[in-house]
């Protein structure tokens, strides 16, 4: 995933607000090294120009480095493997071995809110800094309610990057991943740079969260507990439904409290493979392999090999309002899947594909086990009519959310602890793993950082057996 442009605000230590926006990450495979020196006014740069092309911007020097300067190349003339060709004239001399680096974009577009951050307008647009990591922008009329975001522009050609998250002018709240970031940086004296990225930041950000998730002292994390979360509706004739993505594993049912339909409470148990399959013995099951037409006489299924020469079969609903359909056929081609003879297709309607398709099922109710594997779940028995548009609710332990942007909160309680995570990581980082971390006073730190949390942490959910004294099949609704 691109990283989005990030900034930070400033609000009370000068008049207004201030801007400061971070520099754009740059690639590595689109660069090159001056051959030789270049003096300040010059219009060439005498390097392999190969990988550029006309009118594009490129850095020459590292980023926050001193003389550090963008420049477009002549709009008209190719960069060769010798010379590349400037639009303008330098500002600042470089030497020979100096990193020139192709940048999208020269410019940063302003925006800001005054209602919260619903709707944003333009405020302006600034040059981007090279020979600083970050680039200032003060709003003298900025309010402490303000909110701000921002683009990148490539002048040019006036293209944009994606818009940052809108951030409020008092800066980032304290339960942020950007507010965690910056806080190791400032306690180290350091800054984003070629050393490390932004999106190390955010590796090494997640690596630790996800070696505090697998702490087997705790196992689950109480407040990543998700209940009545609705994950689907029951459609007459289906049995299947798919997890939620952020299920802690979506291969076992081991971060699954419960599942229910509808104002059913009644318990949805798990059963595993082998006993699950004991649900649908003497049953064929196939989907649709294509539309039906309205009033066909043919139907071709996914694989036709278990079902009877002739016979019946029941079509699921394609979605909630609708019900299952009984078809009845007089042949069952196995070499293509068809069956002919067919009668009960509706009239007008038809069938779309991929509906699934039963024989012998003669079980439609309301589902009293489940099974899980590969993210798909399944129940004993298909939906039936008096379940449908009704909710299939879940109650499971979540996984650790990705980090996507610097405004995202954490949803643990114990974000202070990544600081110092985050602190030795960037040290490990710059003395290249020549580090004992057993002495080191931030992991130590973080290593009681963890211990603490687990002291802290109280038992999650406990099995409970609840006697169904209305008789577990008999409900209706």
């Amino acid at each position: 995933m691109s990283k989005l442009p990030t900034l930070r605000t400033r609000y009370g230590e000068n008049i207004g607000v201030e801007i400061l926006c971070a520099f754009p990450e740059l690639q590595d495979d689109q660069r090159t090294f001056l051959d030789a020196d270049a003096s300040a006014g010059d219009s060439t740069l005498t390097a392999n120009g190969i990988n550029f092309s006309v009118g594009q911007y490129i850095m020459i020097g590292q980023p926050g480095a001193l003389k550090t300067e963008i420049i477009r190349i002549h709009a008209s003339t190719t960069p060769t493997s010798t010379l590349i060709t400037l639009a303008s004239a330098l500002k600042f001399p470089h030497n020979r071995g100096d990193v020139v680096r192709f940048i999208p974009y020269n410019a940063i577009w302003i925006d800001v809110s005054t209602d919260g951050g619903s709707t944003y307008s333009f405020l302006a647009t600034t040059t981007i800094r090279a020979d600083s990591t970050d680039t200032y922008y003060q709003n003298a009329a900025g309010s402490s309610t303000d909110y701000y975001r921002i683009k990148f522009e490539n002048s040019s050609d006036t293209t944009f990057s994606s818009y940052s998250d809108g951030i409020p002018a008092t800066g980032y709240a304290d339960n942020t991943i950007g507010s965690v970031k910056r806080r190791a940086l400032r306690e180290l004296g350091e800054e984003v740079g070629d050393l490390f990225k932004d999106s190390d930041l955010n590796d090494w950000l997640q690596q630790g969260r996800r070696q505090m998730d697998q702490m087997p002292q705790v196992y689950r994390f109480t407040f990543r507990t998700k209940f009545n979360t609705i994950i689907g509706q029951c459609i007459s004739g289906n049995w299947t439904v798919s997890a939620p993505t952020d299920l802690r594993d979506r291969n076992t049912f081991k971060n699954i409290l419960g599942i229910k339909f509808g104002r059913q409470n009644r318990p949805c148990v798990y059963q595993d493979r082998v006993r699950f399959n004991q649900n649908y013995l003497n049953v064929a099951q196939s989907t649709l392999n294509g539309v039906v037409a309205g009033g066909a006489t043919t139907i071709t299924l996914t694989s036709s090999h278990d079902f009877d020469d002739s016979g019946s079969v029941v079509v699921a609903s394609p979605s909630v309002g609708g019900s299952r359909v009984t078809l009845t056929y007089t042949a069952n081609n196995r070499s293509t899947n068809v069956l002919s003879g067919v009668s009960g297709v509706p009239a007008i309607a038809g069938f779309i594909t991929g509906l699934n398709v039963w024989q012998n099922a003669n079980f439609f109710g309301l589902p009293t086990a489940y099974t899980i594997d590969a993210g798909l779940i399944q129940f004993d028995v298909p939906f039936y009519d008096q379940l449908d548009g009704r909710n299939i609710v879940m109650d499971y332990y979540s996984t650790v959310p990705a980090i996507t942007t610097d405004s995202q909160t954490f949803d643990e309680p114990f974000y202070d602890e990544y600081v110092s995570w985050l602190k030795w990581k960037i040290k490990y980082k710059k003395a290249n793993g020549k580090i004992n971390r057993d002495t080191d006073t931030d992991y130590k730190d973080w290593m009681e950082g963890v211990a603490k949390v687990i002291a802290q942490e109280t038992n999650g959910q406990q099995i409970s057996m609840i006697p169904d004294i209305e008789g577990f099949l008999s409900a209706m609704q």
